[in-house]
């Protein structure tokens, strides 16, 4: 699961990177959360900003959508219809710490690029476009913090998601990723909306 992540403008950016950056500069917060605002890319190309979480009435805020999953009725037409990608600077995870307590930890790209998570996305009438970020197994490097994490793609990789030309069978993320044990990102910025904090 991804619960929570980071989107910030990027100086020097072009093409796509750089329509990212001009939608980013345009949120209230670089912490995105379920249920806030974030950055899409829809197939498309339009660079679009959406509610992060489906809304359904047993779940105001579905965040997240397996990729072994995307053919069952809840996900299915937003999978042939709305696929879409969701540029992060970065994103956390909780997982093992000292003793019992949960640590948070921080994941990004080691080439200062954004990185790119498949997603889906549907219109709501009442809350307009919202989208849900794909998960799939962990890498190693994630695996020791949780068992599932964003599904990453790599720059070869993208177009082919967002058109439909390539599977949806993704494996765990195998380009450059650093990890850091980090203060909850949750002290950077008090919730909002009654958003309490996540710990899994």
């Amino acid at each position: 699961m991804c619960n929570t992540y980071e989107i910030r403008p990027k100086r020097g950016a072009q093409g796509l990177a750089q329509r990212v950056s001009n939608a980013t500069a345009k949120l209230a917060s670089a912490l995105v959360r379920k249920s806030d605002p974030g950055v899409v890319v829809r197939a498309d190309g339009r660079v679009e900003i959406m509610r992060w979480g489906f809304h359904r009435s047993f779940n105001p805020a579905i965040n997240n959508a397996r990729s072994d999953k995307l053919e069952d009725g809840m996900w299915r037409d937003a999978f042939h219809e709305g696929r879409c990608m969701i540029p992060m600077t970065l994103f956390y995870k909780w997982g093992p710490g000292v003793g019992s307590r949960n640590q948070a930890h921080e994941f990004d790209d080691l080439e200062d690029d954004y990185l790119w998570a498949a997603g889906i996305w549907e219109e709501n009438g009442e809350l307009g476009p919202c989208y849900s970020m794909v998960t799939t197994a962990s890498s190693p490097l994630m695996a020791p913090i949780h068992d599932r994490m964003p599904a990453l793609l790599l720059p070869e990789e993208m177009q082919e998601s967002l058109d439909g030309s390539g599977g949806w069978d993704f494996q765990p993320f195998a380009g450059p990723l650093a990890v850091t044990s980090c203060e909850s990102p949750l002290a950077k910025r008090p919730g909002r909306g009654g958003h309490q904090a996540e710990l899994f």
